[in-house]
């Protein structure tokens, strides 16, 4: 007993220190990070989220990718690796005796130049510092991305029992000199240069409208944003901002994304563009042009490091076709990667036609050329496929997939996984038996279908069985068919917005039932810093989608058109006082706001609480649309412009939207307290510190008889007995349980004497 006790006295001092500890450990590390100077660059593989990377015998390739931003060309530099050797197996002193290389080799390739040959040959510690050529830093990826890989050869393995293991640390570290340069402009190439994949040092970007933006400057803008979320689908420093908000510093700190009319932004005549704007219009813009979207490209005149683009028309109309094919990524080129003008766009269609079954092939993917997924590693490949209003909400939808594979895998380790729209919904590993050709049938669960667009990724982690033969070839393989087939049925009578939970916790796929996000509208003020909150929301959704194309739509919110009320689902931000919409919507909110305060009133609870003066309260409610059922509404207020600041962040922020839950939410920025509204206790107190509880009679409830069912009293009788019986059996268990315990120990004591007796 007192062992057990101090166990338990030891577990909790050990699980209480455990958090000191670590405490004292993060804050005790060293972590410098990225380091830059005028001319050098330094960081660890640790810095590029790589804490170590094993390399094991015969035969084991790693690879590690970075970038910088678009206006540094890397030169110069050198690296250190720092690793461990472990090597075992009975024949090691025999490879010695015979003065042989019984590790294997490392070679160390940087942009497919070899830069390094290291022998391993004991086991230990190492550090090995390796210059880089000029010819290395010559890029070889169309992404932009710097590659460094390292082949791990230890062939005698094959011939001795002799096993090798190299890991690599993240302690390694880069030290690299570069120059100064301007980024290459190319219409093509988006997102770059505003932003690369893996780039060591954060880039950033500010979406510039007018001053006085009219509703289809600002939805283009907001497409914009859209577009690179879709493009990025990463942290990045994109602000929508108003031109009278730019700075002079953030015209030379950013890069800029100017949307508008050319007549509302006056800085367009600093910058040099192809097709120049000046005195507020384009200069010899073509005649067959005039109803054009233009887009064009051109180096900052207030930093020559960064670029600006425009997206710009001559109508309102036109500035949305050119924030479309902004936000497709796709834009394409002529005579000049600068200059692109858009005279068309199809939109996504309100009626697509149902078609049940299709395969790949119908799609237009070929076997040969579309089906191959190769390389080491995780490498992925996408089919597009479209699905109509009738067939989202689909239950028995299935895809028959027929692949075969490379047989160098490792089996038990490599498997491919299916994604619907960014959802995993099927894992398969690779076998013996699936090397040849084989078919499998995995069903689409409900609610992973999108109208429009549908994006099938078939991802594939392709690890290597190490392998002997030298003939073989390196590279292993996965295949699939276009012979797949899909099975979308038809649904009638269930709308596709009813296929996630009108529930805060399921943003944005509240709003992801389009794959255009053509049902979504903002509703918003004429301020500037509501525009910039919607566009962070917006980044997000395209985030969350990654539509091929944009075409949120956008309305002020003292002018809303019917069209979008009947029609779209709506996000409404600002303070409830600067929104007229609210003052028509708020008896059905979840609590509504007092107007003269901007506070949600919650004057239908029990208790409410008074907000202490100068405290920023975000506010998120969510509710059916009364214009159309099948719709949403999302309100993203506050008491404050600081509030519904707090209030969009519960949404975009991970650990406030993990909190998010119900139809209601109150939110100071640190902590969310949720409720659905229908609770006859106020929330508010939870969330913001000093609130004073005012208790609130409750309304009179109107007098009404109630009859006690028939059942009522047998079903208590019932319910009663099965818990006396449940805890009668429970006594009688743990009585027998003590009876055999105690008949065990007095065995135990007679053996014990009877063997005392015995040796006596």
């Amino acid at each position: 007993m007192r062992s057990k006790i101090i166990s338990l006295f030891l577990l909790a001092v050990l699980l209480l220190a455990t958090p000191l500890q670590a405490l004292a450990q993060e804050q005790g590390q060293d972590q410098p990070g990225v380091q830059v100077t005028d001319t050098q660059i330094m960081f660890s593989f640790a810095d590029l989220n790589t804490t170590e990377m094993t390399l094991r015998s015969p035969l084991t390739v790693e690879r590690l990718l970075f970038s910088v931003p678009p206006n540094l060309r890397l030169v110069s530099g050198s690296f250190i690796i720092n690793y461990d050797v472990l090597l075992t197996g009975t024949e090691i002193a025999k490879i010695q005796e015979v003065g042989g290389v019984f590790g294997g080799n490392l070679f160390v390739k940087f942009n497919d130049v070899i830069v390094a040959t290291i022998p391993v040959n004991t086991s230990g510690s190492y550090s090995q510092q390796i210059e880089l050529p000029a010819n290395a830093f010559t890029l070889i990826r169309e992404d932009g991305r710097h590659i460094l890989t390292f082949t791990f050869d230890s062939q005698v393995s094959c011939a001795y029992d002799v096993n090798a293991i190299v890991t690599l640390k993240g302690s390694s570290a880069f030290d690299l000199g570069y120059e100064s340069t301007s980024p290459t402009l190319n219409l093509s190439r988006l997102p770059a240069p505003f932003y690369l994949q893996d780039s060591i040092i954060p880039d950033g970007a500010r979406v510039v409208v007018p001053d006085d933006p009219d509703a289809g400057e600002l939805q283009a803008a907001l497409n914009v944003m859209a577009g690179f979320g879709s493009m990025i689908s990463d942290v990045y420093d994109l602000q929508l901002v108003s031109v009278g908000n730019l700075t002079e510093a953030d015209r030379a700190k950013y890069h800029l994304i100017f949307v508008g009319l050319p007549e509302k932004l006056d800085l367009l005549s600093e910058v040099d563009f192809k097709q120049p704007v000046a005195g507020g219009t384009f200069s010899g813009l073509p005649e067959r042009a005039r109803d054009d979207g233009i887009l064009e490209m051109a180096l900052s005149p207030w930093n020559p490091l960064k670029a600006v683009m425009l997206v710009s028309g001559t109508t309102p109309q036109a500035i949305l076709k050119a924030a479309h094919a902004v936000s497709t990524a796709r834009v394409l080129i002529f005579e000049d990667p600068t200059l692109s003008y858009v005279s068309n766009v199809q939109l996504l269609s309100q009626a697509l036609p149902s078609v049940e079954d299709f395969s790949l092939a119908d799609l237009g993917y070929t076997t040969q050329d579309s089906g191959l997924i190769s390389g080491i590693g995780v490498t992925s490949r996408d089919f597009i496929f479209y699905a109509a209003r009738n067939q989202v909400m689909a239950k028995d939808g299935y895809i028959d997939l027929t692949y075969y594979h490379s047989g160098l895998l490792e089996y038990g380790a490599a498997s491919f996984s299916l994604y619907l729209n960014g959802q995993i919904f099927s894992t398969i590993l690779f076998t013996k038996e699936t090397e040849q050709v084989t078919d499998a049938h995995i069903r689409i669960p409900p609610g992973l279908l999108r109208y429009g667009e549908n994006r099938l990724e078939v991802r594939a982690s392709l690890l290597q069985q190490p392998s002997c033969n030298q003939d073989l070839s390196f590279d292993p393989w996965l295949t699939i068919s276009d012979q797949t087939k899909f099975h979308l049925p038809i649904t009638e009578g269930v709308a596709p917005t009813t296929n996630v939970p009108r529930d805060l916790k399921f943003f944005p796929d509240l709003f992801t039932g389009a794959s255009d996000l053509g049902d979504v509208a903002f509703v918003l003020p004429k301020t500037a810093d509501k525009w910039n909150l919607a566009g962070q929301i917006a980044y997000a959704l395209g985030d969350a989608v990654q539509p091929a194309l944009v075409n949120l739509a956008m309305a002020y919110a003292d002018d809303v058109p019917q069209e979008i009320l009947n029609n779209y689902s709506l996000i409404v931000i600002g303070k409830a006082a600067d929104l007229p919409i609210i003052a028509d919507l708020n008896e059905q909110l979840p609590a509504p706001f007092d107007l003269s305060t901007n506070t949600a009133s919650e004057r239908q609870l029990q208790i409410s609480y008074r907000i202490p003066e100068g405290q920023h309260v975000g506010y998120l409610e969510l509710m059916a649309s009364p214009y159309n059922p099948e719709k949403s509404i999302l309100v993203v207020a506050g008491n404050t412009d600081v509030g519904t600041a707090v209030a969009s962040s519960a949404l975009l922020l991970t650990t406030l939207k993990d909190q998010l839950a119900g139809v209601f939410a109150v939110t100071n920025g640190t902590q969310v307290s949720s409720g659905s509204g229908l609770s006859p206790f106020s929330i508010v107190g939870e969330a913001v510190p000093g609130a004073q509880a005012v208790v609130t009679p409750p309304s009179p409830i109107p007098a009404t008889q109630f009859t006690r069912p028939t059942w009522l009293i047998p079903f208590l009788a019932v319910t009663g007995i099965v818990i006396l019986l449940i805890a009668l059996f429970a006594l009688i268990g743990a009585f027998q349980r003590n009876r055999v315990r105690r008949l065990a120990e007095k065995q135990l004591t007679a053996e014990a004497e009877a063997e005392v007796d015995q040796k006596k």
